[in-house]
């Protein structure tokens, strides 16, 4: 079946941060030509003023927003820089969630003000390191202003949590299912139950077993957001981390052939 909604892919920047190495960074315009010859649709980032050497990528913006943020800026810095959207890690794992709800709904206005749609991020140290606590944040959002709070869902976070087995992934991670029909952004970095982050390829150039285990919860998640009665665009960033911080182990391969193996297969899941 062909989709009639799109499926964005967004090469974020942290995979390219001292790439090859440290003293041999590449510049902007070879990391834009990578992305571009990867067949990403755009990048990922937070707002700086480099992303206007893109060119025609298009432009997925991300930033932290804590209890004392100006949550303003950071919406017309990316609205300056022609973003899509505006992906949010929200505040501290311990903050206390009617104070994160006041957060979220300035957020809101912002993204009224601005014309750019917003998700808060679940994501490790922040509110949203838990399914339980992303719940109760949403319903909190949902109580103080009737609608439902947009989500980016960063699944390899929620896995190491409860230290998922493969067979069990799509199964859990598909629930509760009031925070899968939220989302409108996905962070797609393969994993497992005790890694956010997993080697794709190994040295030699093949897939490792546990990519394999993760690409059979993708296969279920894009063919979910596939059948979804919408022709919204499906935005997702294979988020896969170089450097700074380093989310690889010092074993693993290339970082940058490992996302590039992660949209092939992304891209294949998609239309099959």
């Amino acid at each position: 079946m062909t989709p009639t909604r799109p499926l964005w892919l967004f090469a974020t920047l942290w995979s390219l941060r001292q790439y090859p190495t440290k003293k041999r960074e590449w510049s902007w315009k070879k990391k834009f030509a990578a992305i571009r010859a990867g067949g990403f649709d755009g990048v990922f980032s937070p707002p700086q003023p480099y992303l206007a050497e893109r060119g025609d990528l298009k432009y997925l913006a991300v930033t932290s927003l804590g209890v004392d943020s100006d949550v303003a800026k950071p919406f017309r810095d990316a609205q300056a820089l022609g973003a899509v959207a505006l992906d949010v890690q929200i505040c501290d794992f311990d903050t206390p969630v009617p104070d994160a709800v006041k957060v979220v709904l300035r957020i809101r206005q912002a993204s009224r003000e601005t014309g750019l749609p917003f998700a808060i991020e679940t994501h490790r140290d922040t509110l949203t390191e838990t399914p339980e606590k992303t719940v109760a944040l949403a319903e909190a959002y949902t109580a103080a202003c009737g609608e439902v709070m947009p989500l980016c869902l960063d699944h390899s976070h929620f896995a190491v949590v409860r230290h998922l087995a493969p067979a069990v992934y799509w199964e859990y991670l598909s629930q509760p299912a009031s925070l899968l029909a939220a989302a409108t952004q996905f962070h797609l970095r393969p994993f497992n139950g005790h890694h956010c982050q997993i080697p794709v390829l190994t040295p030699t150039g093949r897939a490792t077993p546990e990519y394999k285990d993760w690409l059979g919860y993708a296969g279920p998640l894009l063919h979910y957001l596939r059948q979804q009665p919408t022709t919204d665009p499906v935005l997702a960033v294979p988020e896969i981390g170089h450097a700074a911080p380093p989310y690889g182990l010092s074993c693993f391969s290339d970082t940058w052939q490992d996302v590039l193996r992660t949209e092939r297969d992304l891209r294949r899941l998609w239309k099959e």
